[in-house]
């Protein structure tokens, strides 16, 4: 039952039916069993997982609270049991192929094993870290009702691609008695319809001829373009994701957290990381940043860094320490693979850099009288974090290192002489993606200027709201990339 698909919008449609229909306090049963369906529909019998890390999270988090002077043992037990679903899954053959270059020496191999995971599971697992955390902080009080702590962390709109969620902030939202509100009903669908387009029209539109050059390893042009191809197709499929997801969490009055606010803005690459993928960013920091940098080591590390006569080296060193995990961490979470732990390295070696070289940057800055405030400097700014954020997502796509490496040194070579329309899309596709992309270009150009774009939309007149939805729908249905039996791609962060 993939997001973008007819059977999920019936789905969702049969549910919000018998949501509104039974009274406030029963609702939320109904968001449960829809789970469950929804789950089973994807992973099966692989739910057991999702249920025995929920008991783990429901059970540990009540006895952190009931016996505060054997709490953080068990806090450490609690995330152990929890990440080793994950690390079973996900990481065991990443770990064999380290281990067995070792053992093979003295005659021992550990066979892969063929394990699948279930839907979420990297997103599920770092909401049920947080929860027990945050109970052990004493942020918040542990659920008593295990069906809700179990419909929070298999909540469906959230379960393949995140947003990564706060029990704290969703809790209120999800079973709290709300009424049904129309203008957020009307207005949680043009989200929905703005996903739809973002995922079927473009994303799936420039995969087409993204993975046709990645796969033949082509060389020139076709792949600087297959690059910034590739870095607007990830946006819109997991941005996509997340307006759908979002809309349709709306419909049940229900607000999930923001997890993008247009990264292609960002005039640095810390504040490409403030605008994509929030949730993440938000997680590593609260639970990966501020622990490390208050543990005792960091600590007495930064006793011994202050020192330094040269404050600014002091604080680099100071920050450079917590932020290596978190950046090893942020690429590790993406994949069990060298590349994703090289991905996440890739930003911080370039963030240590920015803080390194600071001083000296502002002083060029000054010596060249460079005004910095009129918007050419920005623009320079804005296209500098964009190249970054290509070279980087060259590296995400690649299927290694050294296809990575191999497509880099091709990408300045001259000798292409592939015909575009054998790439898989001819010029009307080409067009079509233009327009589209221009088309999302300026709707978040408004909301960069502080417009909001729904709210103004509902305050137009009937015709003109109806020719906009209308011009959603169609565009969809004319435009949209289907697969057989009409069938769309997975999203891209679903198999993280």
């Amino acid at each position: 039952m993939n997001y973008v698909s007819l059977v999920f919008l019936i789905f969702v449609v049969l549910l919000i039916s018998i949501y509104y229909i039974l009274p406030k306090k029963r609702r939320w049963y109904v968001i449960l069993i829809g789970n469950i369906i929804f789950f089973l529909s994807l992973s099966g019998s692989l739910i057991i997982f999702l249920f025995l890390s929920s008991l783990i999270a429901f059970f540990t988090a009540n006895f952190i609270d009931k016996y505060k002077n054997k709490n953080r043992i068990v806090l450490i037990l609690s995330i152990i049991l929890i990440l080793s679903f994950l690390i079973a899954l996900k990481y065991s053959n990443f770990l064999f192929s380290l281990i067995n270059p070792i053992i093979n020496i003295i005659g021992f191999n550990i066979p892969y094993a063929n394990l699948i995971m279930p839907i979420g599971i990297s997103y599920y697992t770092l909401e049920m870290i947080s929860y027990v955390v945050d109970v052990y902080r004493k942020k918040i009080n542990p659920e008593k009702n295990f069906l809700k702590l179990f419909t929070f962390f298999s909540y469906f709109p959230k379960i393949i691609e995140g947003p990564i969620s706060r029990y704290s902030n969703l809790k209120e939202e999800i079973f709290n008695e709300k009424k049904f509100d129309y203008e957020n009903f009307k207005s949680a669908w043009v989200l929905i319809g703005y996903g739809f387009m973002k995922k079927l029209i473009i994303a799936d539109r420039l995969g087409i001829f993204v993975d046709n050059v990645f796969k033949n390893n082509y060389v020139g042009i076709p792949v600087a373009l297959a690059v910034i191809m590739y870095t607007i197709q990830i946006y819109c499929d997991f941005s996509g994701c997340i307006d759908i997801v979002s809309g349709v969490s709306e419909l049940f009055n229900i607000k999930l957290p923001n997890n993008f606010k247009r990264p292609f803005f960002s005039q640095s690459i810390q504040e490409f990381w403030r605008r994509w993928h929030i949730t993440l960013g938000e997680w590593l920091k609260d639970y990966i940043f501020y622990p490390i940098s208050l543990s005792k080591i960091n600590m007495k590390l930064n006793l011994k860094v202050r020192k330094i006569k040269f404050k600014h080296l002091s604080k680099f060193i100071i920050i450079a320490f917590p932020l290596f995990f978190v950046w090893f961490f942020n690429g590790l979470w993406h994949g069990a693979s060298i590349k994703y732990i090289l991905y996440g390295l890739y930003y911080y070696l370039l963030m240590m850099l920015g803080v390194l070289l600071k001083p000296v940057l502002d002083k060029i800055v000054i010596l060249l009288k460079v005004n910095t405030n009129v918007w050419s400097f920005k623009l320079f700014r804005i296209l500098r974090t964009l190249l970054i954020v290509c070279i980087g997502m060259l590296l995400f796509r690649s299927e290694n290192v050294n296809q990575f490496f191999s497509m880099i040194k091709g990408m300045f070579s001259l000798s292409s002489n592939v015909v575009f329309s054998n790439l898989g899309l001819n010029l009307l596709d080409f067009l079509v993606s233009c327009i589209f992309i221009i088309i999302i270009f300026s709707i978040e150009l408004s909301q960069e200027l502080g417009i909001n774009v729904r709210e103004k939309l509902n305050d137009q007149n009937l015709i003109f709201r109806w020719i906009v939805y209308l011009f959603i729908i169609f565009s969809i249905l004319i435009f949209g990339i289907y697969g057989r039996g009409y069938a769309a791609k997975s999203f891209i962060y679903g198999g993280f």
